[in-house]
């Protein structure tokens, strides 16, 4: 059992080729006894992940700000309240397109969180 407050949760800066802006939680995972990830990121203004594909799927769910998603070169506006799939293998990337941070859930099997 494992009860927490996101805001207890450290945030990390991420960097690599391609990312800006963005932060990231994992408050639920393997540690936890959870063989997926449940990953929080915060993408700051302007701020977006690379654009890349691997061999595992995600799900999202938008907790808050607006951003984009594009998959294989189709741009998909997000907000708060909004869901998306991205399948195993699809080109994709997450942009915030707002003023405010862009925060979203990401779920992935444990070896997508890396």
């Amino acid at each position: 059992m494992f009860v927490k407050n996101i805001q207890d949760i450290e945030k990390l800066q991420i960097s690599g080729e391609g990312i800006k802006n963005v932060l990231k939680q994992v408050p639920i995972g393997p540690d936890q006894g959870w063989a997926n990830t449940l990953r929080v990121f915060t993408l700051q203004k302007d701020g977006h992940t690379p654009k890349h594909s691997h061999d595992w799927e995600h799900v999202n769910y938008v907790i808050s700000g607006s951003g984009t998603l594009e998959m294989n070169g189709k741009l998909n506006s997000l907000t708060k309240g909004s869901f998306a799939y991205v399948p195993p293998n699809v080109e994709h990337q997450y942009s915030n397109s707002g003023d405010e941070d862009f925060e979203m859930i990401c779920i992935v099997p444990q070896k997508g969180d890396y």
